[in-house]
């Protein structure tokens, strides 16, 4: 079974925090999925899947600090596996943590309202790959002679990049 290794976000990157699980035991993940993010005193970067298959273990905890490059973080099983008792142990045991982590989440919005933010505005989460790949696609839906140039942009269908689902929608010759 593939392990999720502690990325080096730097070559002078010793550890890092892992400050935030994006994906749960039991998800299937495939590869280019975000299923973490990693702090260091610098910058918060995102973890993704290289391979496919169920999340069947984390190995290190939500808000782990000073956890060494190149530790195992995480296990993905055979993607014909199949996660179901890991997962029903897992929700069995996580309800009580998870509802008390969203509870001040749904409160903190309504409680510190934004003046600029008109009321009504329904709000989208999303990663900061997916938010410049929305812009940029939005560009390139309103004006033609708007195009991506570098290296691979299209190789993998984009898989690792920014670039993911554009030479679908736009073609080889933009």
């Amino acid at each position: 079974m593939p392990s999720i290794l502690m990325p080096a976000l730097s070559p002078t990157m010793e550890e890092g925090k892992l400050a935030k699980w994006l994906k749960n035991v039991g998800d299937m993940v495939k590869p280019g999925d975000v299923i973490a993010e990693i702090e260091t005193d610098k910058a918060t970067m995102e973890v993704e899947a290289i391979d496919e298959g169920p999340l069947t273990e984390i190995l290190v905890p939500e808000g782990a600090e000073n956890v060494k490059v190149n530790t195992p973080i995480a296990v993905i099983g055979e993607a014909d596996a199949a996660p179901a008792p890991k997962a029903e142990a897992s929700k069995a045991e996580a309800p009580a943590p998870t509802t008390a982590a969203d509870a001040p989440a749904a409160i903190t919005p309504t409680a510190l309202p934004d003046a600029e933010i008109p009321e009504g505005t329904e709000m989208v989460s999303m990663t900061v790959r997916e938010a410049i790949r929305e812009g940029m696609s939005e560009e390139m839906r309103r004006d033609p002679d708007v195009f991506l140039m570098g290296e691979e942009v299209g190789q993998y269908q984009g898989a690792y990049k920014i670039s993911q689902g554009m030479l679908d929608e736009f073609g080889p010759q933009r």
